[in-house]
């Protein structure tokens, strides 16, 4: 699948506890199967330091690269290393201004997830998060705590709605190529893409041995969930066909 398959978004994580191995980067995957699941094309996703500099260098790029949806996730607390939004002004030319009617949909949409126990409190960390517009392109600041960053993702995703387009369904499925053999797969499976729109395959290595079974990962794209299935189901069998030519 290419980027013309879904909206071209990039994730930034910012905090240097990601860079050091002390924190498991999470939030990126967590937003990146959400943004799947929603019908974008996540293309990138990169970890970066509590640098202002740093930060708007990978925005600035990535909306050079085509991004029409940026998300940055972490450094948005109240302590001196974090500066993503110092970062995100840098890189968009402008001033940092609370704004009081974002603040209090936040604060709202804060004390209904409180109250249906999405989250232990309604309290909001200076800043909640931050959705910017920019002509057709979207920057969305998030917050590193997991919790909170699901919370402010699910509040803005009314207002990202329009920027990711079509809805899109994905559908997976895992099948057994009957080789060991990667590079004989490979070939397969590029025939397979070539040959079938809308889907992406990808072959799980293993421990290498005579008797290995390499799996293939099927993933499809499409307007429908039936449609989706159906490409994978068009794949697999496809798969099946190539590599009884090969083996």
């Amino acid at each position: 699948m290419s980027s013309e398959s879904g909206t071209p978004t990039e994730i930034v994580a910012v905090g240097r506890e990601l860079l050091t191995g002390r924190t498991v980067d999470t939030n990126s995957a967590w937003i990146a199967a959400r943004l799947t699941d929603l019908g974008a094309f996540v293309a990138r996703i990169v970890a970066v330091d509590d640098d202002p500099a740093a930060i708007a260098r990978e925005i600035a790029d990535a909306r050079q690269r085509g991004a029409a949806l940026v998300i940055t996730t972490g450094g948005l607390g109240p302590t001196l290393d974090d500066r993503t939004l110092a970062g995100v002004a840098a890189a968009l030319e402008r001033r940092l201004v609370e704004h009081p009617d974002a603040l209090a949909f936040v604060a709202r949409r804060y004390t209904e997830l409180a109250a249906a126990g999405a989250v232990a409190d309604a309290g909001l960390t200076p800043p909640p998060g931050v959705l910017l517009r920019d002509g057709a392109r979207v920057l969305l600041a998030l917050p590193g705590v997991p919790a909170e960053m699901r919370a402010v993702f699910d509040a803005a995703l009314p207002r990202l709605r329009d920027c990711l387009g079509a809805p899109a369904h994905v559908a997976e499925r895992e099948v057994a190529s009957g080789s060991g053999d990667e590079s004989v797969i490979t070939v397969a499976v590029e025939r397979v893409m070539d040959a079938v729109p809308g889907v992406y395959l990808k072959s799980l290595a293993t421990g290498f041995a005579p008797d290995c079974n390499l799996r293939v990962r099927i993933t499809a794209r499409a307007a429908t969930r039936a449609e989706a299935e159906a490409r994978t189901a068009r794949a697999a069998e496809r798969l099946a066909a190539e590599l009884a030519r090969l083996i």
